[in-house]
């Protein structure tokens, strides 16, 4: 099936021949990838399916290999090391939570103002007898950036990256009913090779095991676990119509075992009520110490859509393995959507045929509470915050997110645009010719396989991206570039590529890619111009320099929430990499820059910079340390007031915000009193006295040059009324002064 960006609509997955693709995984046991619950016991769950999962999240020792205390030199990895002094951490786990975040009087070890090195993990674990004759599997959701396993004192594998899932064969390495010594390196040092490549991207890289980590026991015959981090089942709707869909089933099967057996595969779909509704049975035959790929097609009658946030309905595929005898050997089970999808370069994007507007944010992979050790319900709560604002799409930058985020997306019915680590740089620039790592080609194409295969069964993913404002070029870099769009149309024939680009001329305007998004800060950085000029300036590009459908990937400002001023000059007020941050400034020009974007149907997405303040420590701007404060709500999640204004023109339901509740010391003279509302009409009062209706532009309305208490303390309420009659308040208070 060839892909079209333009009249043929997209569905939701493909069948892949020759190799499997991954989505949020369960089996009977519980779940295996896409996220585990942050509070979970270390357990073993065994189930009749063959099939055992242990939890292996607990009771870890840690200590940072330092090169300047010497440490990196020693043999944690020994058996017989003496961990007894090691700090007591549990997973999830980070070492640069804190320094991370701190700005730039961290340590210098990495060169970044936080510690950027090796740190130990060590633990002890007794794997029960019962497993005999099982294959083990250690799952890791997630470690930056190398990470090295170890058993019993032995090299077991590592692994190259810092975003995706990944899983070692330990079946040779562990004694069964014994004590067994595990021991993993991770080492977030600066890299050549591995992108983002040194001290690349405006983001802290914090270091550590900051995932979920699993040990998975398996039938010698099993659906095959070593397949780039997937489970081995894939799932491809084609043909959608009203009356039915074709649900390709596409399993990969391993037979660890020294004889060719004779098995069955069993595909059941299940509706959201977890009702079967349609199921099919078929024989293969799986070659000892091969994996074996199975095809099998199923009719979907009369299938229900996935609809974005309008209605996210979601099917579950089951496939279970049961030997000649009928011997339930393994079972994994994973949710799929029914949806098509189309971009076109003047009308924008349409989901299942109807045209669908593609507004949302940016967001990294970060939290107040525990930095990039995020558990579930931070991640549940960021994503109710940007659906409660009426977000439709979300960026996942600058890398390969949670499998626990793409679930999310799924049930919320947010789309994705997802990438992998190339930002800026492909090379370091130490010398004058662009001298690529040799490495790094081969490590990106990886990067690119994993994030393609654990995601592709997400009917949220719509874009797999390839790189981040890249401002380097040469034939080098362009040849490299191709090879990856190359690989990912292999990978993925269905969906669409893209990259976001900041450069906007020569060869970065003929990169390979079906669809393109700007970075742009019109309004922001004085190098891009005013907020009014952004609409103008898109169109020179449109249809012009760029025939490709074509997004806004990142654009916004920063916000300090104590820092407001009336009657903001942008060329002499705002100081984008110092401290003069208003809060009211980046309200008013995302308001300027939506009214030009919202007459634009030809851009396909929106995505603001960004949901949340976030960990970038070299920063020192605004009212922080160590963050990059251009959020639409500060890193403890507290909405500025630009969040209020997408509320309000993104959410039906009916809101009311008064803007600059902060501001709380003013001139008794206030130059503009403002709030946002979806509201018809909005009513302001000073100390119980009406001052009238405020004048509507949009959902924003205004009132100009109101006084309030000089010295003293003044209520300020804005009363909306809704169609219904009912109302809606808000309040401040503010204390006014007589300025000279």
């Amino acid at each position: 099936m060839k892909k079209s960006i333009t009249a043929k609509l997209i569905t939701a997955a493909a069948l892949f021949l020759c190799a499997g693709i991954i989505g949020g995984c369960t089996d009977t046991a519980g779940k295996i990838s896409g996220g585990t619950s942050e509070n979970a016991s270390e357990e073993t769950t065994m189930n009749e399916l063959g099939r055992t999962v242990i939890n292996f999240d607990r009771d870890w020792k840690f200590l940072k290999l330092t090169q300047a205390e010497g440490l990196s030199k020693l043999a944690v990895e020994d058996k017989n090391f003496d961990d007894s002094s090691w700090e007591s951490v549990d997973l999830p786990h980070t070492w640069n939570a804190v320094d991370g975040a701190d700005g730039r009087n961290g340590t210098d070890e990495g060169g970044e103002h936080y510690y950027r090195g090796m740190g130990g993990y060590r633990k002890k674990h007794i794997f029960p007898s019962e497993l005999s004759g099982k294959r083990l599997f250690m799952e890791f959701e997630g470690a930056n950036t190398v990470a090295e396993l170890y058993i019993n004192g032995k090299f077991v594998g590592k692994h190259e990256g810092g975003y995706s899932a990944f899983r070692f064969d330990i079946t040779s390495f562990v004694r069964l009913g014994k004590e067994n010594d595990i021991c993993v390196k991770v080492n977030n040092a600066p890299s050549n090779h591995i992108a983002p490549i040194t001290d690349q991207g405006d983001f802290t890289k914090m270091g550590g095991i900051y995932r979920n980590v699993s040990v998975i026991a398996v039938d010698p015959l099993h659906i095959d676990l070593m397949d780039s981090g997937s489970p081995g089942v894939y799932i491809t709707p084609e043909n959608i119509s009203d009356s039915g869909a074709d649900i390709g089933v596409f399993v990969k099967l391993k037979n660890d075992g020294d004889k060719d057996t004779l098995m069955s595969v069993l595909a059941e779909i299940s509706d959201a009520d977890g009702n079967t509704v349609v199921s099919a049975k078929e024989k293969e035959i799986v070659i000892a110490g091969k994996i074996t790929d199975h095809i099998m097609s199923l009719f979907l009658p009369k299938p229900h859509l996935w609809d974005g946030v309008t209605d996210p309905y979601l099917y579950t595929a089951k496939v279970t393995l049961l030997g000649k005898d009928g011997t339930l050997l393994d079972e994994v089970s994973v949710t799929f959507g029914v949806r098509t999808y189309s971009i076109d370069p003047e009308k924008g994007f349409f989901l299942n045929g109807r045209y669908y507007d593609l507004h949302g944010v940016n967001y990294h992979q970060d939290s107040f509470e525990n930095g990039w050790a995020m558990t579930d319900s931070e991640r549940e709560r960021d994503y109710k915050m940007m659906l409660d604002m009426g977000c439709t799409a979300v960026r996942m930058a600058h890398y390969q997110h949670d499998g626990y985020e793409y679930d999310l997306c799924d049930k919320l019915g947010i789309t994705v645009w997802t990438e992998i680590g190339i930002v800026n740089k492909m090379f370091a620039d130490e010398t004058d010719e662009l001298i690529i790592e040799e490495r790094f080609t081969e490590n990106a194409k990886r990067q690119l396989t994993e994030l393609i295969r654990q995601n592709y069964n997400h009917p949220s993913v719509i874009v797999w991206g390839i790189s981040n404002e890249l401002h380097q070029m040469s034939d080098e870099i362009y040849g490299i570039y191709t090879e990856l769009n190359e690989l990912a149309n292999a990978e993925d024939n269905t969906r669409l590529i893209t990259f976001a680009d900041s450069q906007f001329w020569g060869k970065f305007l003929e990169l390979p890619a079906d669809v393109v998004g700007y970075n742009r800060y019109f309004g922001w950085y004085k190098e891009a111009g005013p907020a009014e000029k952004f609409g103008e300036w898109l169109d020179s590009y449109h249809g012009a320099k760029e025939t490709r459908p074509v997004c806004v990937s990142e654009y916004g400002g920063g916000a300090a929430v104590s820092q407001h001023k009336d009657n903001i000059d942008w060329l002499s007020d705002i100081d984008p990499w110092g401290t003069r941050h208003y809060e009211n400034y980046q309200s008013a020009m995302h308001e300027k820059i939506w009214a030009q974007f919202s007459q634009r149907q030809y851009l396909w997405g929106k995505y603001i910079w960004c949901m949340f303040d976030f960990a970038s420590d070299g920063r020192e701007e605004g009212d922080t340390k160590g963050q990059n404060d251009k959020g639409l709500c500060t890193r403890e999640r507290v909405p500025k007031d630009a969040y209020y204004f997408y509320k309000s023109v993104w959410n039906d339901e009916p809101m009311l915000h008064l803007t600059e509740k902060r501001f709380s010391q003013r001139p008794s003279l206030v130059p503009t009193v403002k709030a946002y509302s979806n509201a018809e009409k909005a009513e302001l009062f000073v100390d119980g006295i009406s001052m009238g209706s405020g004048e509507k532009n949009g959902t924003v309305f205004t009132w100009e040059n109101i006084r309030i208490k000089e010295g003293g303390k003044s209520e300020i309420k804005v009363v909306a009324a809704l169609k219904d009659g009912s109302l809606l308040e808000d309040r401040a208070e503010w204390t006014g002064y007589c300025r000279a």
